[in-house]
């Protein structure tokens, strides 16, 4: 693998991929929490699932084989914060599933709109819980990276 520049320092590409691609799929959740926030519902689920899909399907297994692989060194990543960032994205990952399951089954469709009902108020919980763990997790991803990269 080729070294590549990002923020400053040279890294893999595939590094610069995960961390480039982590920062798109939060930048895709952002805007689709506003696009709940305007009522804007079909948008809003169909983003929140599709970087949800990508992050599980591409960028965790992609993490998960560079930690199996040892490229950190030694579980969990000797003088670095590795558990908690571990646990935090099992956790995100949990909550994301139960958010994305609760928005499709309290759904209603009227002319072509989704709305949520006031039973769909759990939805809204789990999902904020979902963000805040999902950004709490790049967030100890990002000091990860900067104590090994910078």
């Amino acid at each position: 693998m080729g070294l590549v520049s990002l923020f400053g320092a040279q890294v893999e590409s595939r590094v610069a991929f995960l961390m480039v691609g982590e920062i798109v799929v939060g930048a895709v959740l952002i805007l689709a929490f506003v696009l709940a926030a305007r009522h804007k519902g079909w948008y809003h689920h169909y983003m929140i699932l599709s970087a949800f899909l990508a992050d599980e399907l591409v960028m965790k297994p992609l993490m998960y084989q560079r930690l199996a692989l040892g490229v950190f060194g030694s579980f969990p990543y000797p003088g670095t914060i590795g558990l908690p960032h571990v646990l935090l994205a099992v956790s995100a990952t949990v909550l994301g599933a139960v958010t994305v399951i609760l928005g499709f089954r309290f759904r209603v469709k009227k002319k072509k709109k989704m709305f949520l009902p006031p039973k769909g108020r759990i939805h809204k919980i789990f999902g904020a819980l979902y963000l805040a763990s999902w950004f709490a997790t790049m967030l100890f991803g990002i000091r990860i990276f900067a104590s090994f990269y910078l």
